[in-house]
């Protein structure tokens, strides 16, 4: 329980961050989002690997690659292509969070 406490409260402080990065333009740290991303996911498979099959845990180190190389991050901060590129999608995915947030899922 103490390991499902230490994962959702960094899942929660690292939905916060992403949501603050989004709201004010040009606060965007990819270096910490980076490593927020990181703690969550060595949380998660901390308490899933023993319930969960390798091949299911390699599907989530394939993430965990993808959110580590950052350029995914960056595509979705670009404050300069807001129009056309992946971070036209940054509000919705922000709105998401923030209502997993107020009905306390987060």
């Amino acid at each position: 329980m103490i390991l499902f406490s230490e994962f959702k409260a960094k899942y929660k402080t690292t939905a916060l961050t992403f949501i603050s990065f989004s709201e004010v333009n040009y606060t965007y740290d990819r270096e910490l989002l980076v490593d927020y991303f990181g703690c969550v996911f060595d949380l998660l498979r901390s308490l899933i690997k023993r319930h969960i099959s390798p091949k299911s845990l390699d599907r989530l180190d394939i993430v965990q690659e993808v959110m580590k190389d950052g350029s995914l991050l960056d595509a979705l901060f670009d404050y300069d292509d807001i129009e056309n590129g992946l971070s036209r999608h940054l509000s919705v995915i922000c709105c998401k969070l923030k209502n997993l947030i107020d009905d306390e899922k987060i």
